[in-house]
């Protein structure tokens, strides 16, 4: 890998889960659905980046699963990065927003007016979050591994990844829509600002 050139490095998160709808989804380890799997093979169909040189993915089912299938389909290596899972919901895990709120009222509002910051009971806070994310992206990039690489993973690791990068606040990163199989596209030059090159 020459260091002149940039890395491009598209970050796509998972589609639609085979499980309960609209809940806290961090650790909770339930497959991809297989409209989950098509709404990613969709995006990437329409992604300009060819083929990959490399392909890094969450532990998480609903990552892992897809990425180990589309890398033998397509030849390309396969890591597993456990920095790239999402941020642990601890005792929220499986539950709504309004299930959470009526167990945990006072937990449940202060994690939200802080965007994270304030931890879920026996979770992971947001600056813990955010410091595994950024560690794993630079460990990360610093391999030789290729100038296109693909991401699969979360919209929490999408959003620390915006914020780690981008310098957004939690609060900007937490107003940008990431649906299902939504993704970004990052332009990294060594020892020059990462550049966001689409948000999808």
């Amino acid at each position: 890998m020459n260091k002149t050139d940039p890395i491009l490095v598209t970050v796509l998160r998972h589609g639609a889960v085979a499980g309960r709808a609209h809940v806290f989804r961090g650790t909770l380890d339930e497959p991809l659905s297989a409209q989950g799997a098509q709404q990613m093979e969709q995006t990437l169909a329409r992604c300009p980046a060819g083929t990959f040189d490399a392909v890094v993915t969450s532990p998480l089912k609903r990552c892992h699963e897809f990425a180990a299938v589309y890398a033998a389909q397509h030849s390309v290596p396969l890591q597993v990065l456990p920095s790239f899972g999402e941020l642990s919901f601890g005792e929220w895990e499986g539950l709504t927003p309004d299930e959470a709120n009526a167990r945990h009222p006072t937990e449940y509002q202060a994690f939200r007016a802080t965007h994270g910051e304030h931890a879920p009971p026996h979770g992971e806070a947001l600056a813990q979050f955010r410091k595994r994310v950024s560690q794993g992206w630079h460990e990360w990039l610093a391999q030789d591994a290729g100038t296109n690489r693909l991401l699969i993973t979360h919209a929490g690791v999408m959003r620390a990844l915006l914020m780690e990068l981008f310098g957004y606040t939690p609060a900007q990163a937490f107003q940008i829509a990431l649906p299902e199989a939504a993704s970004l596209r990052i332009s990294w030059l060594q020892e020059l600002p990462p550049f966001l090159l689409s948000i999808n």
